[in-house]
Order: C-alpha cells, then structure tokens, then sequence
C-alpha cells in the first residue's frame, strides 16, 4: 500500500489567512482508503480550517477527482459514496517544528479510532519526514 501524507496547513494559514505558516500547529486528521488504487492517505487539517472530520473528508474529495459523497443532516459526517473509497478512522495531531515533533492520536465519534502502532510504522518510514513521531491514546 502506498503511504500519502497531506497536511492542509500551508493552504489555511498562507492562501486563505494570509498569514506565516506557525511552526507549532494541531487541528484534526482523518484516515482514507482507496482500495482499488492500493492508496492510503493520512489529511491533516489545522482546527481553524475544519471543526468537524466530516469538513475534512469532504475537501480531500473535492480536491481528488470530486469523490461522491454527502453530508447527513447534522452537517457532522461526510459518507463517501464511491466503494473504492474508506475512511478508516480520523483524530487530532499537532506539529511543532522547532522540536521536530508530530503527536496524532484521539479518535472521531463518527470515523473511529486511530492504530497508532500502524500509523506510526507508516510515518516513520516516510523517507521525507523529519518529524518524530507520537502516539497519544484516545481519551
């Protein structure tokens, strides 16, 4: 399976506020499958641009090929309509680059929980990632 790692970060603070990218930062991330493609992707997003998973998985699918999908009443989860596509569970990371340090953990009422072992194996093997990696258990 390949391994993506996207973090909406730079596109909130540089493009939309207009402001530097902070080298400490959290927010919320969400987990997605694409099972026919053999694709998992970790999206990361800061607190100020998603208050719920949902607004989350919602960009990704609109900014990957404009995946099906809707939101149910509430406005607080996102169904992708497309089978070849997963959300496997979401929760909240935060960076802080002075000290080199990624910390993801928690869980999404509506997504899941996080395998904080698999998902670090996976980060960790990221040959670009200078970030060491922490697991937080949900509370």
């Amino acid at each position: 399976m390949r391994f993506h790692f996207i973090d909406y970060s730079a596109t909130y603070f540089k493009t939309i506020a207009k402001k530097h990218l902070p080298s400490r930062r959290s927010g919320k991330f969400v987990q997605i499958i694409n099972h026919s493609t053999n694709d998992e992707y970790l999206v990361l997003s800061p607190k100020e641009l998603s208050v719920y998973h949902a607004n989350i998985v919602e960009r990704f699918c609109l900014l990957n090929g404009d995946i099906p999908g809707s939101y149910n009443a509430k406005k607080d989860y996102f169904e992708i309509h497309d089978p070849d596509w997963e959300v496997t569970c979401g929760g909240v990371w935060a960076i802080d680059e002075e000290n080199k340090i990624l910390t993801i953990g928690g869980e999404s009422k509506m997504y899941g929980q996080v395998n904080g072992t698999e998902l670090k194996k996976k980060i960790t093997a990221m040959k670009d990632m200078d970030l060491h990696t922490q697991i937080v258990k949900a509370r």
